[in-house]
C-alpha cells in the first residue's frame, strides 16, 4: 500500500538522477498517480502524488449525475451573471428603470445561491465541486425593458431543460434523493418564474413599451414597482 505521498531523494552519487526520475515516472503511470518533480540545490527530489481517497460519505451516486449537477451549477451562475448585467444597465442614469433593475438584482441573487445550493448538496452526497468556465452576457447593452425581459426569458427556459435533463438522469441512475432534491427546491420554482417572466412580456409587448417610452415607464413603476408602495 502506497503511502498518500511518497517522497524520493535521489543522490547523484548514488545513481543517475535521470535514471531513476525516468523510473519513478513510469511507475507513477503504471499506478494511476502523478509525478510531480521538484529539485533543491544538490539533492534533486521527485514528489509523487497518489489520487484523493474516496470519499465516505458516497452512497449510490452515480458519476454522470455528479458531472451533470457541476454542469448544472456552471447554468445558473451564468444566468446570474446575465441578470446581473440586466441589472446595472437598467439603472444606468440614461436608462432609469430602477424597478426593472431591481427584479433582475433580486433573481441574480437568486441563481447564486442555487448554484451554492447545488454545491452543497454535490458535498453531501460525496461529490467533487468542479468549477467550470462560465459564459459572459452575449451583450451587455439592450435595446429596452421588453428586450432585457425576452433575453431572461430564454436563458430560463435554457435552465428549465437542463433541470429536466438532469432529473431525467437521476431517474435512470435511480438517484430517487437527486430526484427529491430537484422536484421540492428547483422544478416547480423555475416554471413559476418562467411563467412570470412570459407574462411580463405579452404585457410590454401588448403596450408597445418597446416604441413607447412611457408605457415602459408605467410598467416599470406600477408593475413592478407596484406603485412605489413597496420602496
Amino acid at each position: 500500500m502506497f503511502p498518500a505521498l511518497l517522497m524520493f531523494h535521489l543522490y547523484s552519487v548514488a545513481t543517475k538522477p535521470e535514471h531513476m526520475i525516468a523510473f519513478i515516472g513510469h511507475l507513477g503511470r503504471r499506478r494511476g498517480f502523478t509525478v510531480t518533480l521538484a529539485f533543491s540545490p544538490g539533492t534533486p527530489a521527485a514528489r509523487v502524488r497518489l489520487p484523493a481517497p474516496p470519499s465516505q460519505v458516497r452512497q449510490d451516486y452515480h458519476p454522470e449525475c455528479e458531472a451533470a449537477l457541476n454542469s448544472h451549477a456552471a447554468l445558473e451562475l451564468h444566468a446570474s451573471f446575465q441578470c446581473l448585467a440586466v441589472a446595472f444597465y437598467l439603472d444606468r442614469d440614461d436608462v432609469g428603470l430602477k424597478h426593472f433593475s431591481r427584479f433582475f438584482l433580486l433573481h441574480s441573487h437568486e441563481h447564486s445561491k442555487r448554484a451554492e445550493s447545488l454545491m452543497s448538496l454535490q458535498n453531501r452526497r460525496g461529490g467533487r465541486v468542479s468549477f467550470h468556465n462560465i459564459r459572459k452576457p452575449e451583450t451587455q447593452e439592450w435595446e429596452s425593458g421588453l428586450k432585457a425581459m425576452q433575453d431572461a426569458l430564454n436563458v430560463e427556459e435554457h435552465i428549465n431543460q437542463s433541470l429536466l435533463d438532469l432529473h431525467q438522469l437521476a431517474t435512470e441512475k435511480r438517484d430517487p434523493h437527486l430526484c427529491h432534491f430537484l422536484e421540492t427546491g428547483y422544478l416547480n420554482q423555475q416554471v413559476e418564474f418562467i411563467k412570470e417572466l412570459a407574462g411580463h412580456v405579452s404585457i410590454l409587448r401588448k403596450t408597445g413599451s418597446a416604441e413607447d417610452g412611457l408605457a415602459e415607464y408605467l410598467f416599470d413603476k406600477l408593475t413592478l414597482g407596484d406603485g412605489d408602495k413597496k420602496d
